[in-house]
């Protein structure tokens, strides 16, 4: 996790469903094919609280949870593998952190799914794994919380499919220093939040078919040695939406802030695959190529110690439909690596302006000094920057998602994920 700039807090809370529902779920649970062929602990039949349903279920068991409201905090720890948690019903089965909790489920176990349960107003996390391989997040619903809604950290093969995140201060969706994370986020919808996707030193990533809209930044693949496995590598973003970056007020408490106001940048990778997006109305760039910071830092004194830049190469941005940017749709920032190429974008404008090829193999251009001059300042100071400037809202002001479809019955997962 990046170090944050500070923020606030504050409260909400929630309701209840039918017999039947829960019937019908749990029926087609044994025919989704969960990771094993364990027993069904059901909450609160079989176990009053979430807490003991997970001390009481073994590897390969499925727990079921019924309608109603759940303090959050739980952790599954390494020796609970292959379990699946789920929720009856995806709307009404909710994890309240009540401004207080930190995180509504951590995962320290492989195989571990988390399915059709909504989850809000946590001081850090809604869903967290952290050193968990093959894990699923599917059908998940979280708003309002202070750190990621979905958040995996060294933590590899896993696929996060059908969510929606929104109002979250650092990231909607996180998956980072993992090399490879293998890992694929389709179908999911980010908006209101800091930033949509950040992937701190995440190789091997794929994001795709999904929505990304009115968060501060898009998707943004990132490089910092404050974490484990640099550089940001081989991610393939592609067939994604991403409008009104940088355009509303949202909650901030990432150091990302700088970036806030483009659609994807890709901030210090190499070799990421940006192609078939659709980038609409981005407060500054539509898609932009830079160097970082060798670290993060917010103590100007450690800012003359900071190792060298890392220096954006061989990222391939093609065949993206990018419009309405407030300073250049398509932009390289000076002093990136070489083989960044442009090339078949639907993109009026761009920095520098010759910037699109004909094709990738051709004579590639040198970015530009004014793209490089804005975000390749320090982190601190665009940070503080972006603050003073936009007065965010705290969190827990966000707006409440309005429900998400269930997951549907014969849906199934499968524990190994990837691309």
């Amino acid at each position: 996790m990046l170090p944050r700039p500070a923020l606030q807090r504050p409260p909400p809370a929630l309701r209840r469903l039918s017999l039947l529902t829960l019937c019908l779920v749990a029926g087609a649970l044994s025919a989704a094919g969960a990771a094993g062929a364990g027993s069904t602990i059901r909450v609160p039949e079989d176990a009053p609280s979430l807490f003991q349903a997970i001390a009481r279920a073994g590897p390969g068991d499925s727990i079921l949870l019924g309608p109603g409201t759940y303090d959050g905090g739980a952790v599954v720890p390494a020796s609970k593998h292959d379990l699946t948690i789920r929720g009856v019903d995806r709307n009404r089965v909710v994890l309240d952190g009540r401004d207080v909790r930190k995180n509504g489920i951590t995962v320290h176990a492989d195989r571990v799914a988390i399915l059709n349960m909504s989850a809000h107003n946590f001081r850090e996390n809604a869903f967290f794994w952290k050193d968990a391989d093959d894990f699923r997040a599917s059908y998940l619903t979280v708003w309002n919380v202070e750190g990621y809604g979905i958040y995996t950290e060294g933590s590899s093969r896993g696929v996060v499919d059908h969510d929606y995140v929104s109002g979250a201060a650092d990231a909607a969706y996180y998956v980072g220093e993992c090399n490879p994370c293998d890992a694929t986020i389709e179908n999911v919808v980010g908006t209101l939040s800091a930033v949509g996707y950040s992937g701190t030193n995440a190789s091997r990533v794929v994001i795709r078919n999904s929505r990304w809209s009115s968060n501060g930044a898009g998707i943004v693949p990132n490089t910092y040695a404050n974490e484990e496995d640099p550089p940001q590598e081989r991610a393939t973003i592609v067939a994604n939406t991403v409008t009104g970056s940088g355009r509303v007020p949202v909650p901030i408490r990432t150091p990302l802030a700088g970036f806030f106001g483009i659609g994807i940048a890709v901030a210090g990778g190499n070799a990421n695959e940006i192609r078939d997006n659709r980038v609409e109305g981005s407060a500054r760039y539509g898609i932009a190529v830079f160097p970082t910071a060798h670290r993060i830092v917010f103590d100007p004194s450690e800012e003359r110690r900071l190792g060298p830049p890392w220096r954006p190469f061989g990222n391939r941005v093609v065949h993206n439909a990018v419009s309405g940017s407030g300073g250049a749709d398509l932009a390289l920032a000076a002093g990136s690596g070489p083989g960044n190429c442009f090339s078949g974008n639907d993109s009026p404008t761009s920095l520098p302006r010759a910037l699109q090829v004909a094709s990738c193999g051709a004579q590639l251009p040198v970015g530009d000094s004014s793209v490089a001059a804005e975000l390749t300042a320090p982190v601190r100071a665009m940070v503080e920057a972006t603050v003073r400037r936009r007065s965010p809202p705290v969190y827990v002001e966000m707006p409440v998602p309005p429900p998400q479809a269930n997951m549907p019955a014969s849906f199934s997962w499968k524990p190994t994920g990837g691309p």
